[in-house]
This record gives structure tokens, C-alpha cells and sequence, in this order.
């Protein structure tokens, strides 16, 4: 490992060197938390501390893997969950003893013997809510439910408080579902099995009674800890002397998968408070956008250079965000950006792909972090195309295609044993394309036919529908499928933007970032606002505004929500009076494309 000569802030140095065994470190985005927590461990080296001896836990297998790069040779890095499992298999006496992690499947079969071991739950629940749980889908239900509640019983409350969660019939009946859960538990370990869920409560419930090896525990990301994490941390904390905390309460945006560690304090109580307020990312214009945002509590963020004002566009619709996008982008990339070190942000993933759309028809590709590319599957998708095509020519010619040349192809594309009246149904559709006059509607039908031939085969990538059906737009500039081919061939090796979710996000930078939908109902989400706790929206916002090295620029624009049948209108309430003169406004007033066809 390459150690860089790096001239460390007063602040940093702080951190580094404290001889205060409990410390809780807030560290503002792009202070250097990561470079300091590994600068922190190599000073523990130094004082004589072994490698074994210390321990990393982080949030994410990501997060992990930065550190495993970063930390000197022989320091464990691992998530919580990795850690507690380990704890648990260590323990095993025989190998036969080992707990195996449970399959999607398996956990299925245990929950439905454990609904059939819980009469008297069951039939209060039918009771209750008229929902009979020994059904398939009452306990694929319930499966599901449980998995999203990650063994947080506050979590499960807020979910079933949701009326749009889709077990919004659960609220009266939760005490019942909780005896199922912690039954189905039981059931897991007495047939040797784990989850996510059990990997912490057993490995707590483990180091009560153990020693653990470590003099010391840094957490990286300690405000995405959730409620099994905090109680497992807290058991460590009681059995190892020195404890190091790194996180920001300003950027805890999990609640919803059962976030809940908040301030960091309350964590360890006879901490010393330590801070991280300087920022490399941040210019001192988009550290005051970032403070405006939140600007209640400890630690403001300040930056480390002046750079340009944060933009926000308001635009008149919909179509005029997405032209605005466009052209935003193409003016980046033509002043020298590169592609990839721009980001656009969307509150949700249905939200992020239209702008992908509406970015491939103008000819500029995008890098998903939630939807990988699936180009290998588009050219499958194209030679379905090129059969329909074919088809279409040999019947002007007055010629039919054979019926078994037709199936031969269809058999050779999926590369698949698909039964034989599947193959007869998308001969029948391959009819149908052929009498579609557009080469848009064609390519669509193709990809219905794909689809449905690939997932007979049981080997369907996740978000193939939503990939495939990225190009749509695209193809409208195509008559022939090479030429569409060559096009998709050449936007696939191009550098490409970045688009994700905010909550995707986290963690990283880019010079540019465009934040879509900064409108009530996106940002803040409507779900949240009709619940009536915006606060980790807000807390959202702010991570969304402090990934940019360079410029934030956001946007504004009236939107129909088709999920909720809302239409979405007002500029987002967190461009608050303190927020507005950090920004150089826009109007966007009329869509181009809604120009040209007038």
C-alpha cells in the first residue's frame, strides 16, 4: 500500500491523534472522513496497536471495499452484517453445525410451516382483517413484508402506517405478525439456517457472553446504522475499551430500510465530540447552498474555494425540463467536461429514466447505478427485429416464410429450450409486428416478444423490461436494423453520464450535478409530505446539493405523477427565503419540442 504525504487540516489532526478512548467524529461531506479514519488506524499502528486488534465496521460492501484498498495490510474491514455472521460461525463447534444462509426459496418453505404453527395468530389476523395467511399469496405477502421491515419492529409500524406501502391492512394486526415473525426466527436457527437480521441479534447476543479480540472499533458511516446495528455496536462498545465514530447526522437518509442511529451521541454517552467541517468537494458557494439547506444544528459545512453559483431552472413542463437537460448537457461535454464526471439525480428511479430517455434520443448515453446495461440482450432484442423485417420482405415478394424457418430462428435467439406453444404464440405476434407501419412500433413488439421468450427461460436480468424499453424513443430515427445496430454499437463505447437515485449517490462527487424534480411531491416525496415528516427528505436534499466538486444545478417543473394520479406543481418547500438567494434562478418558459410541432 502507496501512503501519500498529505498535509492534514488542524481539524483532521485532532482526530487523528486524540488519546480519548470514546470519540464521535461528525464529518461534513467531503471533509476527508475516510482518509482520516485510515490516517487514524495507521496512528494506532504506530503507538504499537497490533493489526488484529483493530476493527472497521462500515454500512455497505462498497464502503468496505474502499477501505480494504486504503487500510494498512492485516486491518478487518467488514460490514455489520459480515461481522456478525462470522461471530456466529465462529462459534460452531463441528463444521455439520455450520449456520447456512437461507435462500429466497428456502425462507419461503420455513415461513409457511411457521404460519401452519401459529393457529391461534392466524386465525385473529382473519379475524381482524379478513386475510387468510395460509394462502400462497397472503404468505408471499407476509415474506415480503418482513423482509422490508429488516427485524425492526419500528419500521414495520411505519410501514404499515403507509396506506400506499401495499400492507396498509397490517396496523391492527402487527402484534400477531410480530409472534409469527419472531416463531419463524426460532424455526430458522433450530434448522440451521440465518438471515440478514439473525447475522446481528445472534452475534449480540454472542459477545455478551465473549471477548472480543479488538482494543479497537472505528465505524465508518455511523448514522446509517439501524436499530439491530446500533444494539449490536452497543454490546461491542461494552466489551471493547476504545471506540471511534465517523458519520453525519445531516446525511442519515435510511430511515426507511430502518435507519435510526440519528445523533451519533446518544450512541456512546461519555464520548468526546470531535468535528470535520472543511470541505475539499465543496466551493464556498455550494457550501452556503448546502447550509442554507440545513442550517439547524453543529458543524457547518464551509468550503475550501470560490467557483460558480448554484443554478436552479424553472421550468414551464415537463417536456421543457427534459429539453432543458438536454441542452444543459450538451453544453457541458462541448466546454470540455467529461461525460462521466457528470451526475443527474431523481428522487426515484422512474423519475431518473425518462431523463435517460430523453438524453438517448439526442444521441448521449448514460451510466445507471441501479439498472445496469444490458446491450448483449438489445442486439437479441434487434435480431427478433431483423427476423419481423425479413418477414415483411419475403411476403412483398409474394413468398410466406416457413413456419419452422421461423420457430428455428426464434429458438437460435433466446438460446434456450422453450417449449414449443410459447414458440407458436410468438410466431402469432410475429404476424401481428409485421402489420405495425412504424419502425418505433416494430422494435416494440420485438422486444414483447423477447421478453416473453426469456423469461420462459428462466433467465430474465433484473429491469430488462425498463432497459430494452430505453431505446423506444431512440429508434424512431431508424428504417433498418443495422443502422440502428451501428448506433446503439457506438453509443455503448462512449463515456457516458452518470445518472442515480439520490440515495444512490451517497458516498460519492462529480464536478457537475443536476438534481431533477425539485418539486413538492418529488423533493420533498409525497409520501413523506402526507405522513407529515419531511425531516430526512430535507437531510436528502442536502446530500443531493453536496455531491458537486464544481456546480449544483437544480430543476423545477410541474409534473403528472401516473402512480398516484397527482399532479405535482409548486417549487419544492425547502427553497426556502434562506435558500433562494444562494441560487442564480432561470425561467424555462417553453419546450423546443413543443415549439417545433406548432
Amino acid at each position: 500500500m502507496i501512503v501519500k504525504k498529505i498535509k492534514y487540516t488542524p481539524e483532521q489532526l485532532a482526530v487523528i491523534n486524540t488519546t480519548a478512548p470514546r470519540a464521535v467524529v461528525w464529518a461534513s461531506p467531503g471533509t476527508g472522513k475516510t482518509e482520516t479514519l485510515c490516517a487514524r488506524v495507521r496512528r494506532l499502528l504506530d503507538l504499537g496497536v497490533r493489526p488484529e486488534h483493530i476493527l472497521v465496521l462500515s454500512f455497505s460492501e462498497q464502503a468496505v471495499a474502499v477501505l480494504k484498498e486504503r487500510l494498512p495490510s492485516g486491518v478487518m474491514a467488514k460490514t455489520f452484517h459480515a461481522f456478525g455472521f462470522g461471530i456466529v460461525r465462529s462459534t460452531a463447534r463441528a463444521r455439520s453445525q455450520m449456520p447456512v444462509l437461507l435462500t429466497p426459496m428456502r425462507s419461503f418453505d420455513l415461513l409457511r410451516q411457521t404460519i401452519k404453527r401459529c393457529p391461534k395468530a392466524r386465525r385473529s389476523v382473519k379475524e381482524k382483517t379478513g386475510l387468510d395467511l395460509s394462502t400462497p399469496y397472503e404468505a408471499q405477502r407476509l415474506a415480503d413484508f418482513i423482509k422490508r421491515c429488516n427485524g425492526s419492529n419500528e419500521l414495520a409500524a411505519r410501514i404499515a402506517r403507509d396506506d400506499e406501502s401495499g400492507f396498509s391492512d397490517y396496523p391492527d394486526v402487527l402484534p400477531e405478525l410480530r409472534a409469527i415473525r419472531l416463531t419463524y426466527d426460532k424455526m430458522v436457527e433450530f434448522t440451521g439456517g440465518i438471515d440478514y437480521p439473525a447475522m446481528l441479534r445472534r452475534a449480540g447476543a454472542l459477545l455478551n457472553t465473549a471477548s472480543p479480540p479488538y482494543l479497537h472499533v472505528l465505524v465508518d458511516e455511523a448514522q446509517d446504522m439501524s436499530a439491530e446495528q446500533v444494539r449490536l455496536l452497543s454490546v461491542l462498545a461494552d466489551r471493547v475499551p476504545n471506540i471511534m465514530l465517523f458519520g453525519d447526522p445531516k446525511q442519515a437518509v435510511y430511515g426507511f430500510i430502518g435507519g435510526s442511529a440519528g445523533d451519533m451521541r446518544n450512541l456512546i454517552r461519555d464520548a468526546v465530540t470531535l468535528g470535520l467541517s472543511r470541505s475539499f468537494r465543496l466551493t464556498h458557494e455550494n457550501a452556503a447552498l448546502a447550509n442554507a439547506v440545513l442550517s439547524q444544528g453543529r458543524y457547518r459545512v464551509s468550503g475550501s474555494r470560490h467557483g460558480v453559483t448554484p443554478k436552479l431552472a424553472e421550468c414551464a413542463s415537463a417536456i421543457a425540463q427534459e429539453d432543458a437537460l438536454v441542452k444543459l448537457v450538451g453544453e457541458l461535454i462541448a466546454d470540455g467536461v467529461k461525460p462521466d464526471r457528470i451526475a443527474i439525480l431523481g428522487r426515484t428511479k422512474a423519475q431518473v429514466r425518462l431523463a435517460e430517455q430523453a438524453l438517448l434520443a439526442a444521441d448521449i448515453e448514460t451510466d445507471s447505478r441501479f439498472s445496469e446495461r444490458q446491450y448483449a440482450h438489445l442486439f437479441r432484442v434487434l435480431e427478433v427485429l431483423k427476423l419481423v423485417l425479413t418477414c415483411i420482405e419475403t411476403a412483398k415478394a409474394g413468398r410466406k416464410p416457413r413456419r419452422d424457418w421461423r420457430a428455428g430462428h426464434l429458438y437460435r435467439i433466446v438460446s434456450a429450450n422453450v417449449k414449443r406453444p410459447l414458440i407458436e404464440e410468438c410466431l402469432r405476434w410475429l404476424a401481428k409486428a409485421a402489420r405495425i407501419p412504424s419502425f418505433e412500433g416494430r422494435y416494440m413488439m420485438a422486444v414483447r416478444i423477447y421478453l416473453r421468450l426469456v423469461r420462459a427461460a428462466g433467465a430474465t436480468p433484473a429491469n430488462l423490461a425498463a432497459e430494452l424499453g430505453r431505446w423506444q424513443t431512440a429508434s424512431r430515427q431508424f428504417e433498418t436494423v443495422r443502422d440502428l445496430r451501428a448506433h446503439v454499437l457506438a453509443l455503448s463505447q462512449q463515456a457516458k453520464i452518470v445518472t442515480s437515485t439520490i440515495h444512490g449517490s451517497k458516498g460519492d462527487e462529480w464536478d457537475h450535478v443536476i438534481v431533477l424534480g425539485v418539486t413538492d411531491g418529488s423533493i420533498p416525496f409525497y409520501r413523506e409530505m402526507k405522513r407529515g415528516d419531511i425531516a430526512e427528505e430535507r437531510r436528502l436534499f442536502y446530500v443531493a446539493v453536496t455531491r458537486a466538486r464544481q456546480q449544483v444545478h437544480l430543476f423545477h417543473a410541474p409534473v403528472h405523477h401516473a402512480p398516484s394520479g397527482q399532479r405535482f406543481a409548486e417549487p419544492s418547500r425547502f427553497l426556502t427565503g434562506n435558500v433562494l438567494p444562494t441560487l442564480d434562478s432561470q425561467k424555462v418558459a417553453v419546450a423546443h419540442r413543443v415549439q417545433d410541432t406548432n
